[in-house]
């Protein structure tokens, strides 16, 4: 064997011995990723909550929440305590990003109650305890699981268990996968999806100050119950069609250009009442040209939730009635307001220029900010 060969054979070697040494060398457990990419999802169904215990292969909860934690890569006791104290936060913002739990159609509300560093098959895992408040006891249960994915391993494997019961009995199986990454359970019944939707439209309605500034701002441009009636029926009519459309996913306008064009909406209707004397004549086109807007903007709720297929016509068409059930007792509060408050000269402009000042303050919030 001549010189050449045995140098490089001798430079090989110590080569080799480096790569292992600085691999294990120091007790320091700075290693690369083995590989086997896994998550464990234990679920229990409770009567006033969901408590979800998350185990999951460190290397990946890292890379994924805190990908520019300079000590990524450092997998000793130290680093991993240090992890999950310090980018706890991190953590809970990136798994209720990626996991959704939603109980018959809505979504859950998620919080991180702790998180620790622990061990399974000889590796480093994070174990995160979620809860998810849970108003009533469903009947239709949907777990969309997203995590890793799509940050770090196309072959991620997460098992899941729901026990359907609080006493963790009546437990089911799945393994989720990249091509496979929802758990459903049961069915909503269609009582129980007009009794929901029809409340929470009229929820969204009462809550939804910016819709009833632009019917208050309608009520004020017309002189007579014959207006009134047709400037409701008119909104009414158009944001029902965008509003069907858009829950069945025939038309999909930006978020941030629909609040726009609906604070946009506000301070056009507002003003006109003050500005222009014929304001009553226009009130009608206006109230089915913004209507068309308003109902992508009461979409847009729907847009959050999981709703079941076999019930998306009965849910929004329900959602639909519940808003304009809203709608109908904010007009009987507020019409009776506006007739007597006519006989002050003043009341109405300033009434008018006060809606358009918050128009204009959530425009320059929803375009701008």
């Amino acid at each position: 064997m001549n010189r050449k060969r045995i140098r490089r054979l001798l430079a090989a070697s110590m080569l080799g011995l480096f790569l292992l040494v600085a691999m294990l060398g120091g007790g320091q457990a700075v290693w690369a990723h083995s590989g086997t990419s896994l998550a464990y999802s234990d679920i229990r169904m409770g009567d006033e909550a969901v408590n979800y215990d998350l185990r999951i292969d460190m290397y990946d909860l890292r890379v994924a929440a805190a990908p520019n934690d300079p000590d990524v890569g450092d997998f000793s006791p130290e680093a991993l305590q240090k992890f999950v104290k310090v980018h706890k936060d991190d953590v809970e913002a990136y798994l209720l990003g990626k996991i959704h739990l939603y109980a018959d159609s809505l979504p859950l509300k998620g919080a991180l109650l702790s998180l620790e560093a622990t061990e399974a098959l000889d590796q480093p895992y994070a174990e995160a305890k979620l809860r998810f408040s849970l108003p009533d006891k469903p009947e239709h249960f949907v777990l969309d699981y997203q995590a890793v994915y799509d940050d770090v391993d196309q072959l991620h494997l997460s098992y899941v268990t729901v026990a359907l019961k609080e006493d963790g009995s009546d437990k089911q199986s799945y393994v989720l996968n990249y091509n496979n990454r929802e758990v459903e359970l049961g069915r909503i019944s269609l009582l129980r999806a007009v009794k929901q939707f029809f409340i929470l439209g009229i929820e969204h309605l009462i809550t939804g100050y910016d819709h009833i500034l632009f019917v208050l701002s309608l009520l004020i441009g017309a002189r007579s119950i014959k207006q009134i009636l047709g400037v409701v029926t008119a909104f009414t009519a158009a944001h029902t069609v965008t509003l069907l459309l858009a829950g069945f996913g025939v038309i999909n306008l930006p978020g941030k250009l629909v609040e726009s064009v609906i604070a946009l909406s506000i301070i056009y209707v507002a003003l006109n009442s003050i500005l222009n004397k014929n304001a009553s004549k226009h009130n009608l086109f206006l109230a089915f040209g913004f209507g068309l807007i308003h109902g992508c903007g009461f979409a847009a709720t729907l847009s959050e939730m999981r709703l079941d297929g076999g019930q998306m016509a009965a849910s929004l068409l329900t959602f639909n009635v519940g808003i304009e059930f809203g709608q109908l007792m904010i007009v009987l509060l507020l019409y009776p307001v506006i007739h007597y408050a006519r006989r002050v000269r003043w009341t109405m402009p300033a009434m008018s220029a006060t809606i358009s000042v918050f128009g204009l303050i959530w425009l320059i919030q929803r375009a701008f900010l």
